[in-house]
């Protein structure tokens, strides 16, 4: 599948991991706690934290006193999050582990990177133990952080190529989580939602952070012309200068937290 290679090309490549680390580490920081919340993540709690990355995560499971297991495809990414994180590099739809493994898994912002994402809840509800909690937080359809390639893309009238990938923002919509948590077997427990405004350190950080640190986007801005995407990187910024306040720069941006108890 196109999809599931671009996004293992990206981030295999450790450059955008490296990126990603710099970049989006601060960015996506507040969601955090919120989905640790939504999870019920406890002291002596094992959890499953899956597409972790830099080990953002992972270090907040520990701090909640809980033993974590960091999983992600990508070694240049687990090269990221420090050799004392406990991980193991595996696929989402496909863990290496026995039923009822762990009291929680968890999942920030990865699972709209995943070919399927309904495979990657199914491996994540026969994970847990019963009564056991998973969550899952994704992009919410008004982060206007994540909106703002896309207008200025709509704006400039740039078609870039794109692969066939599962809908941005499909888990925004009403019922779409608890749909899929409910198939997974797991019973839905109520959706959240969470907002904040993440710090770059400029508008031209903004750009950078999908140029260089991201998967599908930075694909489809590589796509088009080397002119085009300077056109692109204008706009981009353009509408970035609009995020100032005083001295910083603070994009409004928000994530929907589903999960499922199992039973």
């Amino acid at each position: 599948m196109a999809f599931a290679r671009l996004e293992r090309d990206a981030w295999t490549d450790p450059t955008v991991a490296a990126a990603y680390d710099a970049l989006w580490r601060g960015f996506v920081a507040p969601s955090v706690p919120p989905l640790l919340e939504a999870a019920q993540v406890g002291p002596g709690d094992s959890v499953l934290d899956v597409a972790a990355g830099p080990g953002t995560v992972g270090r907040a499971i520990e701090a909640r006193g809980a033993l974590v297991l960091a999983l992600d495809f990508s070694s240049a990414m687990l090269f990221s999050a420090g050799p004392d994180l406990p991980r193991v590099r595996a696929d989402s739809a496909r863990l290496p582990f026995r039923d009822k493994s762990f009291d929680r898994v968890v999942c920030n912002l990865g699972l709209l990177h995943f070919p399927d994402p309904d495979a990657a809840v199914r491996e994540a509800a026969r994970a847990v133990k019963p009564g056991g909690v998973v969550a899952f937080s994704v992009w919410a359809p008004d982060a206007e952080a994540l909106t703002v390639v896309p207008k200025s893309l709509q704006a400039l009238g740039l078609a870039p190529s794109t692969a066939n990938a599962p809908g941005f923002f499909r888990f925004g919509e009403p019922g779409e989580f608890e749909a899929t948590i409910r198939g997974a077997g797991l019973v839905p427990l109520p959706t959240a939602r969470f907002a904040w405004n993440g710090p770059v350190e400029g508008p031209e950080s903004l750009w950078r952070m999908f140029r260089t640190g991201s998967a599908r986007t930075r694909a489809a801005i590589l796509s088009l012309p080397e002119t085009d995407q300077q056109r692109l990187r204008d706009e981009v910024v353009r509408r970035a200068e609009t995020f100032r306040v005083g001295g910083r720069t603070l994009v409004p941006t928000a994530v929907v937290i589903g999960r499922g108890r199992r039973p």
